[in-house]
């Protein structure tokens, strides 16, 4: 088995800046319940655990973002290590409360900037 890259170097706070700002706008869009705007978060290259395919994901999270009331999603001390020039991993404290469902979760995410915007390609929980 191969070893994980380490980190390739340390992040420029231009890079930080932008994902964190990236990671805020995907939580504001979740609170939001703006389906569209949480989904464009997303790269079409993102890698799904469990073998949905990545239309059938985006149509499951539109139809239980749409049955929330409320939604409300933070993004608690993100660390974002440099994976190389155009890819980055975050590691942050997810809090999200809605009508149903409260829980906090230690989430970990990989971003690619594309076109510079940064887009999540890979998302899991610890």
């Amino acid at each position: 088995a191969a070893a994980a890259p380490a980190p390739a170097a340390a992040t420029s706070a231009a890079v930080h800046d932008a994902v964190v700002k990236a990671l805020d706008g995907w939580a504001l869009a979740w609170s939001n319940r703006n389906v569209d705007g949480y989904l464009a978060a997303y790269s079409p290259e993102f890698k799904l655990d469990g073998g949905l395919g990545f239309a059938e994901w985006q149509a499951q999270r539109r139809v239980r973002i749409g049955k929330a009331k409320s939604i409300a999603v933070a993004v608690i001390d993100p660390d974002v290590q440099t994976i190389d020039a155009n890819r980055v991993r975050v590691s942050f404290t997810q809090d999200y409360q809605s009508d149903t469902i409260s829980d906090k979760v230690v989430k970990v995410v990989e971003l690619t900037q594309s076109n510079g915007s940064w887009k999540i390609t890979r998302e899991s929980i610890r």
